[in-house]
């Protein structure tokens, strides 16, 4: 019989899923660390390919019974450092965005068991991402931060089109080949981001964001930079680009459900109180989700059924 003490991790195992949306009909239960087969995303809005890898996920961690990976090799790259997971994402969004419309981070439905000096743990996220905010206390708690600030690592490439095989594949004919097949790390570099167009269609470069710039070549500075409101807003994401990006953190470990911060591990199973851990692309009004990555426990007993992952 399944202990119903929700919060016991010893009782439950991981279901990664990923959807067009929050809703549990949109989410396709997926497989973590495969780099070489990532999920399709697509929606009115969004159409993109999604990667997930935890660090020391294993067979008794994982709901999807025996299809259960080795650990990627994205984890053994000198860059990666202590790094627990990383959500590695390819898309393109089907309509212009302003660069401070769209954000990336958690949502929940119902209120958190928050432990004492909770806050103190929030003010440490705030210390990885300048650009966060939210409200963990509230009825429906969320942590939410600019794309542009966010994510760990952006690259943006322009969509080709021109020569594409009219036979090949609706993924490889809207988007390009997926990067990290063998867990390669994506580079950063959002130049096309800081490029205008004049009236006659020439192109130039923003004045004060050239693309000779640091800042569209280094992460931290391009963090810290559009941590500021007022430099997001002369951005404009477009349809013909293409945005890698690569969300990772070496405080959250996935594999256990704890939350490691300098001096002290906690399980995050009570404070979330039996609800998952959902991270959530969508617009800052929250009128569009473009896609959804959801971390679920579920008691041992009810591992997912569907079809295996792997070929």
């Amino acid at each position: 019989m399944v202990s119903r003490d929700r919060t016991s991790p010893s009782r439950f195992q991981l279901l990664v899923s990923v959807g067009s949306s929050m809703d549990p009909r949109d989410l396709e239960p997926i497989l973590p660390n495969n780099d070489a087969r990532p999920v399709w995303i697509e929606s009115d809005e969004f159409v993109g390919r999604v990667v997930v890898r935890i660090r020391g996920f294993n067979e008794a961690q994982s709901a999807h019974h025996s299809d259960v990976l080795p650990e990627s090799p994205w984890f053994s790259h000198s860059s990666a450092g202590s790094n627990l997971n990383s959500i590695q994402i390819q898309g393109r969004f089907k309509r212009e965005w302003a660069g401070d419309k769209v954000v990336f981070g958690v949502q929940f439905d119902q209120p958190l068991r928050l432990p004492p000096f909770s806050s103190l743990a929030f003010e440490f996220v705030k210390f990885f991402d300048p650009g966060v905010e939210g409200d963990i206390e509230g009825e429906k708690p969320w942590v939410f931060s600019p794309l542009i600030v966010t994510m760990n690592t952006i690259n943006v490439s322009q969509l080709v089109t021109e020569g594409v095989d009219i036979g090949a594949s609706p993924a490889n004919r809207v988007l390009p080949p997926w990067p990290s097949t063998g867990g390669e790390h994506i580079v950063e570099n959002t130049t096309l981001l800081f490029r205008d167009t004049k009236e006659g269609g020439e192109e130039t470069t923003v004045e004060d964001l050239a693309p000779s710039n640091p800042i569209a070549t280094n992460a931290s500075k391009r963090r810290s930079h559009f941590s500021k409101a007022e430099h997001r807003t002369k951005l404009m994401y477009k349809t013909d680009q293409v945005f890698g990006l690569d969300f990772f953190n070496p405080i959250l470990d996935l594999a256990k459900f704890k939350l490691k911060v300098p001096g002290v591990s906690f399980d995050i199973t009570k404070p979330l109180n039996g609800q998952p851990l959902t991270f959530v692309l969508k617009s800052k009004d929250s009128s569009v989700v473009f896609l959804a990555v959801q971390f679920k426990l579920v008691p041992v007993g009810d591992s997912y059924a569907g079809p295996s992952f792997l070929p």
